[in-house]
């Protein structure tokens, strides 16, 4: 389990007895809840700290324009679908508190 300071549950992973554990994806699980929340992203499917990042879709018209238009730091494949990237060294700066 994986619970947050607010005592939400977050991740449930299960593992029969008779299947080793995958430690990599624990540690990519913790790390990609922790970057989620710190910058409010979402994460695709096998992310590691350094990979392109999930921007959450535009809550307008206007701001879904302005995206697309924009050639700053995100890629916008579609009106709802921007990804930008996230240095690993930032992700690890933001989850683990120094």
């Amino acid at each position: 389990f994986f619970i947050d300071p607010k005592g939400i549950i977050r991740t449930i992973i299960y593992y029969p007895l008779s299947l080793g554990r995958n430690f990599d994806e624990l540690y990519r699980a913790l790390i990609g809840l922790q970057t989620a929340d710190a910058f409010d992203v979402a994460l695709p499917a096998d992310w590691r700290p350094g990979d392109d990042v999930i921007v959450p879709t535009a809550g307008s018209c206007g701001t879904a324009k302005a995206r697309m238009e924009s050639k700053d730091e995100m890629t916008c494949y579609d009106w709802f679908f921007c990804t930008k990237k996230l240095d690993k060294e930032k992700v690890f700066d933001a989850v683990l508190k120094k």
